[in-house]
C-alpha cells in the first residue's frame, strides 16, 4: 500500500512541475486524505483541507446534478480547480495555481498523466470509507504520508455583515439583475443569497421568486467553505466561483454578506463576453449594497477546526 501511495505522489510531484501549479491535492470524495504535494499544512490542516475540498466537490457534484466537469475557485493571489479523476468520482482532485495562467495548457498537460494516475488509484479500491471519529493510532498512519508542519490550534473571529436594504435599494438592485437578465439570452437564472444561504430574489424568463431554493444553499456552501480552504491554503480571498457542467454553467460571486449566483445555458456565447459583461455588473451590485449600513456582527471565538465542522 505504501508503495502504491509513493508512486501516486510522484505523479503528483509531475503536475506540481508544470509551469502555474502550486500546490496538488488528491482525497477520496468522502474526505480521507491520500496525498498533498506543495503546501506545508500541520495535522489539523491537513484534514480540514481535505475535508473542505471534498465538501466543496459534493456540493458542486449536487448542483451540477452529477455532471460536473470542474469547479474553479478564483481568488485574489491564486486560483483553485477541483474536479472529478475522469470517471472515477470516488476521489476528488484539485490543483491551485497563480492567477495568470493559461489553465487551458495546463489542463493539456495534467490530461496526458491522468490514464496513469487512473490506474494506480484503481488498486486502491480495497480502502474503506474512514470512521467519523479516528482514533490516535488512525490519526498518525494516516499523517505518515504526509510532510506534517508543527502546528498550534489558532483562535480567530469570524465577521458577518448585515445589510439594511431600504425597498428603493432592493429595487435598483433589482433592475440592474433585470437588465443582466436581458442582456445575456443565455442566462436562465438569477438568485441573490444573503448571508446563510436566504434568498432574497431569484429571477427567471418568466417568474420573479422570493423563496429559498436547493441550489441557494448549496451555491452559498460552495462559497462558505471555499472561503475557509482558500485562507488555509493560501491565505487569500476568493473573488468568484465558476462550476462547469455538461450543459449548464454557474458565475457564483462573493458581495461580501451576499452570494449572487447566475446560471447559464451552454450555447455559443463566449465566455470572454461573459465575463466581462458580468463583472460590470457585479461591480455595480456591490456598490448599491454598500449604501446599505453594513454592521459588523463578531461571533464569539472559535477554532478553526470547529469552523471547518460549521462550514460542512
Amino acid at each position: 500500500m505504501q508503495k502504491i501511495l509513493g508512486d501516486i505522489k510522484s505523479y503528483l510531484e509531475k503536475f506540481k512541475e508544470i509551469y502555474g501549479v502550486e500546490t496538488v491535492i488528491l482525497t477520496q470524495k468522502d474526505g480521507f486524505p491520500i496525498s498533498i504535494v506543495g503546501v506545508w499544512l500541520s495535522e489539523e490542516e491537513i484534514f480540514g483541507v481535505c475535508s473542505s475540498s471534498s465538501a466543496i466537490y459534493a456540493a458542486a457534484q449536487q448542483l451540477s446534478g452529477g455532471r460536473l466537469n470542474y469547479l474553479l475557485i478564483e481568488g485574489t493571489r491564486v486560483n483553485m480547480m477541483i474536479s472529478p479523476l475522469q470517471d472515477l468520482r470516488e476521489f476528488c482532485f484539485t490543483i491551485v495555481t497563480k492567477p495568470k495562467v493559461n489553465l487551458g495548457a495546463i489542463f493539456l498537460r495534467i490530461r496526458e498523466d491522468f490514464f496513469n494516475l487512473r490506474n494506480m488509484l484503481l488498486k486502491l479500491s480495497d480502502i474503506k470509507p474512514p470512521l467519523r471519529n479516528f482514533t490516535e493510532e488512525e490519526i498518525r498512519s494516516i499523517l505518515k504520508a504526509f510532510l506534517v508542519r508543527p502546528g498550534e490550534e489558532v483562535f480567530n473571529e469570524i465577521k458577518h455583515e448585515t445589510f439594511e436594504l431600504s425597498d428603493s435599494l432592493f429595487e435598483r438592485i433589482r433592475n440592474k439583475l433585470r437588465e443582466l437578465l436581458t442582456l445575456i439570452q443565455d442566462i436562465e437564472m438569477i438568485s441573490l443569497i444573503y448571508e446563510g444561504g436566504y434568498s432574497l430574489l431569484t429571477l427567471s424568463r418568466t417568474s420573479e421568486l422570493y423563496e429559498t431554493s436547493g441550489e441557494d444553499v448549496l451555491a452559498y456552501s460552495l462559497v462558505d467553505t471555499a472561503t475557509r480552504l482558500m485562507w488555509i491554503t493560501k491565505k487569500t480571498m476568493v473573488k468568484q466561483i465558476m462550476c462547469d457542467c455538461n450543459r449548464f454553467m454557474y458565475f457564483i460571486y462573493d458581495l461580501e454578506g451576499c452570494v449572487l449566483v447566475i446560471k447559464i445555458v451552454k450555447r455559443k456565447t463566449k465566455l470572454g463576453f461573459l465575463r466581462l459583461v458580468i463583472s460590470s455588473y457585479i461591480d455595480k451590485i456591490r456598490a448599491i449594497l454598500l449604501e446599505g449600513k453594513a454592521k459588523p456582527t463578531i461571533l464569539p471565538k472559535i477554532s478553526s477546526i470547529e469552523k471547518l465542522q460549521l462550514a460542512l
